[in-house]
């Protein structure tokens, strides 16, 4: 027996006709579904939004420690920064 292309081909086009069908019911039935989202999760969204818009460099607090650093007053402290650092990377281990 020998087979070729064009004897496959009518069927393949009554498969993916059946297929096209079966997806088309399978929508049909989807649009009763629905989808809750719990409170937190909307108070979340809300705070993830306000954040993103948010700008990412504070220029009043910049120009604050400009004007601090141009007039000498400005000063860190050496100790807290160390601790600051050494409490974030204890954080990191558990």
């Amino acid at each position: 027996m020998k087979i070729d292309g064009t004897s496959i081909s009518p069927v393949g086009s009554v498969q993916a006709a059946t297929r096209i069908s079966q997806v088309n019911k399978h929508n049909q039935g989807s649009q009763r579904d629905k989808v809750a989202v719990s409170q937190n999760a909307q108070v979340f969204q809300n705070l993830v939004q306000k954040a993103k818009e948010l700008p990412e460099i504070r220029e009043d607090k910049v120009k604050a420690i400009a004007d601090q650093i141009a007039r000498g007053e400005f000063s860190l402290d050496a100790d807290s920064i160390a601790a600051s650092m050494l409490s974030v990377e204890r954080m990191g281990e558990k």
